[in-house]
Order: C-alpha cells, then structure tokens, then sequence
C-alpha cells in the first residue's frame, strides 16, 4: 500500500469516526428531547383531567369522559385513569384495562411523586394529585406516534447524508494526497533521472522552507558527498594506474634492452639490481594500496599493545633497504613501561611509522634520522626527524593529499600516498599527526598519542 492509498485510508477513517460520534450525539440528544416533550405533554394531560374530576363540582366521571373523547388535543392511543387514596379506580378512558399498576407500582409513584415506564410500545406516566382533602394517583399513557417517526426519519437522513458524504471524502481525500504528494512524486522522477553518468545534476529544492525542500536539500547535500566521493575514487584509480605503470614499465624496458644483445654479466647484474628495485617498489605501492582500502573500512578490534615494541620492528625494517644511521631515544620520564602502551592496531602503526621513516631515509641522502619518544602534558608522543630536501611552504598543507608529491622530489622513486596512509590511520587512532618542515633543512614529523594508557 503505498502513501497516497494510506492517507486516502486514514482520512476516511477519520471522517468515519467523528461522523458516527456527531450522529450518535445528535440522535441521543434528540431521543432524549423526544421522550421528555412526549412525558411533559402527557403529564399536562393527566394533571389537566384530575383537575376537572377533583376540584370541578360540575364535572363527574361520565362528562370527563365525554369531554376527552371530544378533546382534539388527545395524544395518539391516550388513555388516562384516576385511583382513590384506597388504589380504587374512579375515572379510566382505559375501557380495556390493558395499562397493568400492581401494587408495587402505586407505592412507588406515592413515594416519588411520579414515574415513568414503557408497557411494550405505550409509554406510562404516573404522578400523585393532591388536593385539600385527599390524594389521587393519576395514570396517563399513549404512543409518540409523530415523535418516533420524526426519530426515525433523523436516523434516515443521517445514514444517507454519511454515505454521500463518504463518497465525496473518499474522492476530495484521493484528490488531495495525489497533490500533496506530487511534489514527492516529482522528487522519486528526478531522482530515477540521475545516474553515474549525470551525478552532477541536483533535485529541485522548492520553495526551500517545508518538508519537500528539506528532502530535496537532503538528498542533494548527499549527492555532493558521493559526487564527491566518486570523483574521488575515479582519481584514485587513475592515480594508481599510473603508478603501477611506472615501475612496471620501466621493468619492461630494461628487460627489452638486455634482450637486444649479449651483454656482460656486469650489465646484467646491474639491470636485475634496478629491476629488483622496481619490483620492491611496485611490492610496496601494491601493499599501501591494499593498506588504504582496509583502513577505509576498518573492522578490526584495537588492542592494547606498546609503541617501543612496533617502533624498533620498523626501524629494523626500514635498516634493510637504507643506509642511513636511525638514533631512537627515549625521553628522561618515559621510566615506566605503562607509560609506553597505546590502545590501536599494531600492524597499521607500524605502517605508518615505518612510512615516516623511510620517507626520512630516502629524502635526506643517507644523512642521520632521529626518533624521540617522549611524554608532553601526559600525552605520548613519536618524533621523527631529518635533514633532508623539506618541503615547500606553499606544498606543506598538500602532502597528506593522496598521490601527492612535491616539486623537489621527481628524482626520488615513491607513489605520493604514504603520508595520506598515515594521516588516515591516525585518525582511525584518534591520534594527531603534526608535519613541520622548512625546504632545504628537513623535516619533523610529530605523531601525539592521546589515548594511551598510564
């Protein structure tokens, strides 16, 4: 069921409901005036003939009667009986005796003053008639002939007025939700319209202020993020297809000029040096690569683990590939070994360090890098330092982008998105990662941990 019918629904059940509720009270209320019209009409008529009986010397039992079968203003089946204080008839119009007063009956009517009750479709009233010297129950009946016709015909025309009116709602009600939803309607056709090919194009807003503009807004602020998100990974990919090209094909061209000739084995020891660097370098982009995409839907638990323990495996790591003398030193406080332990993932850490520091050997030209461990305002930190190429001031806010690589360094083999790795890791660490760097001189890389434990 989709919304159009829902609220077609809920709108008929809504009329349905206060319908019925108005068109009980006003049938109630009327039954109710009815019957209290009709016991006051009959009351008048009891009270009107006990008075010519009692109190009218002139009046006996055989003029009242005569008078109220000439009476015009008898109700419909009317009949009307007088009882002595000894319960003893006196005056009846009943010549059939079918109104029945037991006992019972005439003791509640002397106690309350009157009473009322139905005798199969006659309606009784029964009231005391007191006068100087003694006290008459008098009994009227009769049926609301006209009262109960004009109920019915009430009812009639409540039933009928409901049922076209539930035809004219049914149908303003279908009118109105198709409208009130064609806005969305025309959102859904929109939205059906965009593809990968048109990402571009953007949802109408409306007026910018009720529900159908938040909706487009919405949808629109999302459509930025996977254009976005999109543009991203199509960059990505042609970044990295470079990449691997690069290696790959300068793989493919010192083969293919080993093979043009014989050669000395001096050549072809070189050569195989040069393509087992081109190897170790397509090795590492293809396993930073796979890194980036298990960091960026990371589902893996952190652990409690120590920082020295991850740094001196890097450091014996990047020992084999470089020649650059690496100094660690451990900070003066750092006396406790609880004060070494981060909660995170030790693998991904030791990628980003291990990152930093070959990045610190290749870029300085064998010269010395320093690693500082230390503690700043309770925070733990990692400093790696250099005294490399740098990096440009106007580059220095780039570097974590990813495939980024400054001017300096085209003489220097790398992919451009070790730092973009790290930057990311870091983050998923909740840690803080500070580049500083002056072109030139070198560069410090500070990494705070802020969540370790002590």
């Amino acid at each position: 069921m989709n919304i159009k019918e829902t609220l077609t629904i809920r709108f008929i059940l809504v009329f349905t409901i206060l319908w019925i509720a108005g068109s009980v009270t006003i049938y109630l209320f009327s039954s109710s005036f009815r019957k209290e019209e009709f016991y006051q009409r009959l009351h008048t008529r009891a009270t009107t003939a006990a008075r010519l009986l009692i109190e009218v010397e002139e009046v006996d039992a055989l003029l009242l009667r005569k008078i109220e079968a000439a009476n015009s203003l008898r109700l419909p089946g009317e009949r009307i009986t007088i009882f002595d204080y000894n319960n003893t008839e006196v005056f009846t119009t009943d010549a059939e005796d079918s109104i029945l007063v037991d006992e019972e009956r005439f003791n509640q009517i002397r106690m309350a003053g009157e009473d009322y009750w139905k005798q199969g479709s006659v309606e009784v009233l029964g009231l005391l008639y007191t006068d100087t010297f003694d006290r008459f129950v008098v009994v009227a009946s009769g049926q609301d002939i006209y009262g109960i016709r004009k109920l019915n015909n009430l009812r009639n025309i409540l039933v009928a007025v409901f049922m076209v009116s539930l035809l004219i709602v049914a149908i303003a009600s279908r009118v109105y939700s198709a409208k009130a939803l064609q806005p969305i309607s025309e959102v859904v056709e929109e939205v059906k319209a965009i593809g990968f090919a048109n990402i571009h194009q953007r949802v109408s807003e409306g007026n910018g202020k009720d529900e159908i503009a938040v909706l487009g807004i919405t949808f629109n602020e999302m459509l930025n993020r996977l254009q976005l998100a999109f543009e991203s990974q199509r960059s990505f990919i042609a970044n990295a297809s470079h990449e691997l090209r690069t290696p790959m094909t300068s793989m493919m061209a010192q083969v293919d000029v080993l093979l043009l000739k014989e050669r000395k084995t001096s050549e072809y020891v070189d050569s195989l040096k040069s393509i087992k660097e081109d190897i170790r370098e397509l090795s590492v982009l293809a396993e930073r690569l796979l890194l980036l995409a298990r960091v960026d839907s990371f589902r893996e638990s952190f652990t409690q683990l120590r920082i020295d323990t991850v740094l001196w495996q890097a450091v014996s790591e990047v020992s084999k590939y470089f020649q650059n003398a690496i100094i660690v030193d451990f900070a003066e406080e750092i006396d406790d070994d609880r004060f070494l332990t981060v909660h995170g993932n030790d693998q991904l850490l030791k990628s980003v360090i291990q990152n930093i520091l070959e990045n610190a050997c290749k870029y300085s030209n064998d010269a010395e890098v320093r690693v500082t461990v230390g503690l700043d305002r309770n925070e733990l930190f990692l400093q790696i330092s250099d005294e490399g190429i740098g990096i440009a001031p106007d580059e220095l806010g780039k570097v974590t982008e990813p495939f980024f690589r400054g001017g300096n360094t085209a003489g220097f083999i790398g992919s451009g998105i070790g730092l973009n790795l790290s930057k990311k890791i870091m983050d998923l660490h909740e840690a803080e990662m500070k580049i500083n760097s002056v072109a030139g001189k070198g560069t410090t890389v500070r990494m705070s941990f802020v969540h370790h434990t002590f």
